[in-house]
């Protein structure tokens, strides 16, 4: 018996790059000897969700979604502890989830994976109720995201303009960080990040320590920094080793994290805004969602 794929797809992701997504490469790319497959696009912000939740019960075997990490994030909060596989066709802007588990950032090869590849169970994060899959922060890095949104484009550019816009006027907040109801940190820091991978788009990981299904992660603290130093900061991120430099103060997490700020605060979670708020409590569901990897793809 075939299976079926549904393809959810945004066409906004990456500011229009999802509109690379076809359903001609489908028929090129996906074995129709062995799968069955349907289209749907997405209109507004959180329809991802309500398809995956229509998709749950109509006996769809694997949800593809062609987005970016936050129509992910939609369909994979909908499938936690369910059958059901989710693909990435990556073609979003920092595509954090698909270079972390090496899928390809082409939208045929991409595709080609669903034919050949095999589930891979990874953790889940809760921040306040809400899951997660890679990295959620509280602080400048959801600053910069808020800023993002209000930008005309897309892409690598955004981001670096987000930083350069508000990174020499914006005021360090204090937070209060307890691990594990044993720990507690308090300092200043540019942001605080919750994270079961370390990466955060673009290939740029804060951290090399995660492995993504262990039921544990890590809380990255970003601390002051001369502002002479951005230019390296930055090169770091993109080309370098940015968890090893002296700014970044990485901890393991095996239960709980809470996190209080002075002020109320931006957050982000899956690189997508997600309000103000002055304390996140985050835990981890243990291979939680089943996510399509290549083949030979080890931990």
């Amino acid at each position: 018996m075939k299976k079926k794929v549904r393809f959810i797809v945004n066409p906004k992701s990456g500011s229009g790059i999802g509109k690379k997504f076809s359903e001609k490469l489908v028929k090129q790319n996906l074995d129709l000897t062995k799968f069955d497959y349907d289209i749907f696009v997405t209109k507004y912000a959180g329809h991802a969700i309500k398809i995956a939740q229509q998709s749950l019960i109509e006996n769809v075997d694997i949800i593809a979604v062609a987005g970016g990490d936050g129509t992910q994030n939609e369909v994979g909060q909908m499938l936690l502890n369910k059958p059901i596989i989710m693909a990435s066709i990556p073609t979003g802007s920092g595509n954090a989830n698909a270079r972390k588990m090496k899928i390809p950032i082409d939208v045929a090869k991409s595709i080609q994976l669903i034919n050949t590849g095999k589930p891979l169970k990874i953790d889940a994060l809760i921040l306040n109720g809400q899951p997660f899959f890679m990295t959620a922060g509280i602080g400048y890095d959801a600053k910069v995201i808020e800023q993002f949104n209000k930008l005309p484009f897309r892409g690598v550019n955004a981001y670096l303009t987000g930083i350069l816009t508000t990174v020499f006027s914006y005021k360090l907040p204090t937070f209060t960080i307890e691990i594990d109801n044993e720990k507690t940190i308090e300092t200043e820091a540019f942001t605080v990040l919750a994270t079961s991978t370390g990466q955060l788009g673009y290939n740029v990981e804060f951290t090399k320590n995660s492995v993504l299904n262990d039921g544990k992660f890590e809380v990255c603290i970003v601390r002051d920094f001369n502002k002479t130093r951005l230019p390296n900061l930055i090169y770091e991120s993109f080309f370098g080793d940015i968890a090893s430099q002296d700014i970044i103060e990485t901890h393991r997490v095996n239960k709980i994290l809470k996190v209080r700020a002075n002020n109320i605060e931006s957050i982000q979670m899956d690189g997508d805004y997600k309000g103000k708020t002055n304390y996140i409590e985050v835990t981890c569901q243990k291979q939680a969602l089943n996510f399509l990897v290549d083949k030979d793809y080890e931990i």
